[in-house]
């Protein structure tokens, strides 16, 4: 039942829905607009905040467009995305809007999408979708739609206000130093695994060990170069979807850096750098190793050991918390793995830190 004299309602899934007038369509109906929250105070400032912005906007004309969201979104991909980023980050954007939005939505007549429409994509993502997933390609999603509101193709963004699932902070899974020796001692004496060792000795990320050549290593001064990834991303062949491998810059310019090696790391390298055909240091018949058999080899040496629990990724995440526990700082430790931000460290290995606040608070004295 709505509040007296205002737009809002409580639904019956617990929440409030507030409604104001959108615009007017051709033949002068009127069309609207709604916000969604899980407090009546909430919505009643957003609707206060969005009829006092439809109310200085007016005089924005909207420009006729006839065609369906498919259509902006791929003219959106084309013009305004492919030229301005990474061949790697166009193939993920497109693949989230054709595979979980477009699939489900692309027929509708984009001026006539609606708050509701979009409410019923997501709770069909909810049935499928990880949290994390669907906030992913919703920021791809709202992106695309913002950008149809700049160009006066719609009056106000329909994923204004729309509430997303809270996404799970995700614990990292790292080896114990013993699981890691155990690791070590079965792939030590053998080539195929190496890509393995460089996980666990310097952090790299599983396309960034892929990209690595001889030429990035520096064995004067002990340091090796990550200068490019090698991924594999979707590819649309004449309507068949396929994937490709593509070797690429780092993602951003923190990704592309220098590491230090140790000396045992190094001997290992001039001992492979010896027999090697290639100009990849990870190569099978003098071509890059790709990321996905680089993944299966792992898989077959973890299951045979016990430690199926473990991705590839874990050695990285098993890299960064080895140099925490022998005292690493977080800006070094970010530096070394390449991330954006110390803060992008700090919430990756928060958990990480629990041994050192226990002998923190163990070293603390406290009056009884």
């Amino acid at each position: 039942m709505a509040r007296r004299g205002e737009n809002i309602y409580k639904r019956k899934d617990g929440r409030w829905e507030g409604r104001y007038i959108k615009g007017r369509r051709e033949n002068g109906k009127i069309y609207y607009g709604y916000i969604y929250g899980y407090k009546y105070a909430e919505v009643k400032q957003q609707l206060i905040l969005m009829k006092y912005e439809k109310q200085t906007t007016n005089h924005k004309s909207l420009r006729q467009y006839d065609g369906q969201l498919l259509d902006w979104t791929n003219y959106w991909l084309e013009t305004f995305v492919q030229p301005k980023v990474k061949g790697s980050t166009y193939a993920s954007y497109k693949n989230k809007m054709e595979v979980h939005i477009l699939s489900r939505i692309g027929t509708i007549k984009l001026q006539k999408m609606t708050q509701s429409d979009i409410e019923k994509l997501l709770n069909d993502m909810r049935k499928t979708l990880k949290a994390s997933s669907i906030r992913s390609i919703f920021s791809v999603f709202k992106t695309c739609i913002s950008k149809a509101v700049s160009l006066n193709l719609l009056t106000d963004n329909p994923c204004r206000g729309i509430e997303l699932p809270k996404s799970e902070r995700k614990t990292v899974q790292a080896l114990s130093v013993t699981d890691q020796n155990r690791l070590m001692k079965e792939v030590d004496t053998n080539q195929k695994f190496f890509s393995i060792i460089l996980a666990l000795q310097t952090g790299l990320r599983i396309g960034e060990i892929c990209g690595l050549k001889w030429e990035d290593i520096d064995f004067e001064n002990n340091t090796l170069g990550v200068n490019r990834t090698i991924l594999r991303i979707p590819k649309n062949d004449a309507g068949v979807r396929k994937t490709e491998i593509v070797e690429i810059t780092p993602k951003s310019q923190n990704s592309s850096r220098r590491i230090p090696i140790s000396d045992s790391l190094r001997t290992k390298l001039l001992e492979l750098h010896k027999v090697s055909t290639s100009d990849y240091v990870i190569s099978h018949k003098h071509k890059a190793l790709e990321p996905r058999t680089v993944a299966y080899r792992f898989q077959v040496v973890r299951k045979k050991i016990g430690l199926e629990k473990f991705s590839f990724h874990s050695l990285r995440h098993t890299f960064a918390t080895r140099c925490l526990e022998a005292g690493g700082n977080i800006a070094t430790i970010s530096s070394l793995l390449g991330h954006s931000s110390t803060k992008m460290t700090l919430d990756c290995y928060t958990n990480s830190f629990l041994s050192e606040e226990r002998q923190l608070v163990e070293k603390l004295k406290f009056v009884s």
